[in-house]
């Protein structure tokens, strides 16, 4: 069964960072401003707590070797058409127990950066640690990937993705036809989380973040359309966007 998600915590701009409260959750070292905050902020305080306990009910309810087990098994049973799917246990504010340690990486500058905007994208691999992903990184069929994208201007966000064999998809909010509001200064991860096919070839990811909403329709078409070619260019109207080619190997 999977946890029921949290709500959206109310921490301030001050407040640190959602992933930050997780990793607290799981018993990481933290800095000590940021420990006589969380213990000050009855929000992150709060927040913190029901962390906790929602750890603690997946932890019993879910252990860690036995979700990568049944990772690897869904990864190399998956037919070869099959198309990405949702990893529900992901969307959850508690995420996969090993992704707590890639928090300290995710104040490194290792996202895609355009006008204020930040696109990073994490890595869960079975049986090794999370990685924040930089450009050409060497990803393979069953790897997890979650995102984050972060700009101090609320907006609208669509995340998209064209593989090796042409094919583009909509990763977020995955399947759908149009982008998801995205509120401003956003710092939890994305809901949701994909899980590579066996598509060979570079796996391009796209994050396009507007101030109105927008169609994924001609953005899919415009990323069908330049497949196979060394870089991409894509452009919408008042649009800012962020891509990140990943090199898939078998």
């Amino acid at each position: 069964m999977s946890p029921t998600p949290l709500p959206p915590s109310p921490r301030g701009p001050h407040c640190p960072p959602a992933a930050m409260l997780e990793a607290m959750s799981a018993g990481e070292a933290a800095p000590e401003a940021t420990r006589t905050h969380v213990q000050d902020c009855p929000d992150c305080h709060g927040q913190l707590e029901a962390l906790t306990t929602a750890r603690e009910a997946f932890v019993r309810a879910r252990s860690p070797e036995l979700f990568l087990r049944q990772l690897e098994r869904r990864a190399t049973s998956r037919p070869r058409t099959a198309p990405r799917w949702l990893l529900p246990v992901f969307s959850a504010c508690v995420p996969l127990l090993a992704l707590l340690v890639l928090v300290p990486k995710l104040g490194q500058e290792n996202g895609v950066h355009l006008k204020g905007g930040a696109f990073r994208v994490v890595v869960s691999r079975a049986g090794g640690p999370p990685e924040l992903l930089g450009p050409d990184a060497q990803v393979q069929p069953g790897d997890a990937l979650r995102f984050s994208y972060e700009d101090i201007e609320a907006g609208h966000l669509l995340v998209l993705e064209l593989d090796g064999r042409g094919t583009a998809s909509v990763f977020h909010p995955h399947g759908s036809a149009t982008s998801a509001p995205l509120p401003a200064g956003q710092r939890d991860f994305l809901p949701g989380s994909v899980v590579l096919d066996d598509a060979p070839g570079p796996e391009w990811l796209v994050a396009v973040f507007s101030p109105r909403p927008l169609e994924a329709a001609p953005l899919l078409e415009a990323l069908r359309s330049q497949a196979g070619r060394p870089e991409l260019t894509l452009s919408c109207s008042d649009c800012q966007v962020s891509t990140l080619r990943l090199q898939k190997r078998p």
